[in-house]
């Protein structure tokens, strides 16, 4: 997709700013902040080109970095596709936190804020955490369990990368319902019925891509209790959302989930796809 052909994605609103933003990035261009601007002031009708030249004017200063860290590679291989995941994440933990748990961030802690609160609105939606047993699966820097902390009863956070966990741990401070600990989809590390809501925001793509979705299935319908929730943001990144709708419906009937959402995108500021499975009681 060309550079105009995704910033014309924005202005018809189909992503946001940002998104449109990371996708340039991801796309491998050199972000021209100068040329943004042109063609902003040129198009005074279109209020959202506006709204990118001015988020790439305010992140003039990231914006390199970010094309350096799209080139240094940002997705596992095809060899032992869960080992790359955890070195992949252990290297963005150290050189951009924020960018790695959510590429659209742009890096700026200010950015994921947002992006991490319109996501949390949308899960206290869907199933509110108040009072339960929460799993934040692939967890990164901890943002999404930070923020569900101070209503769950307890929060596990749990990631493949080591440094990632360190980092949360990092950001948590003193909360004696939260805690951080490696581990993958293998199996996870919580009894039969012990969490009454599983997370997996942006993390079940690693998972499709290993080839382990059906085993990570298995394994929530072991871990949830009945009636508890499994929501899923992002189910693969194949770009092929009938592909993922029609896995997500089969792996939901062999394993005793009913499928509530499906492919839902309820995000202004990111464009992940929803999905909300619950265990049958």
């Amino acid at each position: 997709m060309s550079e105009r052909e995704i910033l014309e994605q924005c202005t018809r609103g189909e992503i946001s700013p940002q998104v449109a933003l990371s996708r340039l990035l991801l796309a491998g261009m050199e972000i021209d902040v100068e040329w943004l601007a042109r063609e902003a002031a040129a198009r005074p009708e279109e209020p959202r080109l506006t709204a990118v030249a001015q988020l790439a004017a305010r992140h003039r200063g990231r914006l390199g970095a970010l094309s350096r860290l799209v080139r240094s590679g940002l997705w596992p291989g095809v060899d032992d596709v869960l080992a790359a995941t955890a070195a992949l994440f252990d290297r963005l933990a150290e050189e951009a936190p924020e960018a790695g748990v959510a590429f659209y961030s742009l890096g700026d802690p200010d950015e994921l804020a947002a992006a991490t609160a319109e996501l949390v609105e949308v899960i206290r939606a869907w199933s509110s955490p108040a009072g339960r047993r929460v799993l934040d699966f692939g967890c990164g820097v901890g943002r999404v369990a930070i923020a569900l902390a101070g209503e769950a009863q307890e929060i596990l956070g749990l990631d493949l990368s080591v440094r990632m966990v360190a980092e949360a741990r990092r950001r948590t401070g003193a909360r004696s319902n939260l805690r951080f600990e490696q581990g993958g989809a293998g199996r996870l590390p919580i009894g039969a019925g012990e969490v009454d809501l599983l997370i997996a925001a942006d993390s079940l793509p690693f998972v499709v891509h290993a080839g382990a979705v059906g085993n990570f299935v298995a394994e929530a319908a072991r871990v949830l209790a009945g009636g508890g929730d499994l929501l899923v943001f992002n189910w693969s990144y194949r770009g092929e959302p009938a592909r993922d709708v029609a896995e997500a419906r089969a792996l939901a009937e062999a394993y005793g989930f009913e499928v509530l959402r499906a492919d839902e995108r309820p995000f202004s500021i990111w464009d992940g796809a929803g999905f909300h499975l619950r265990r049958s009681s």
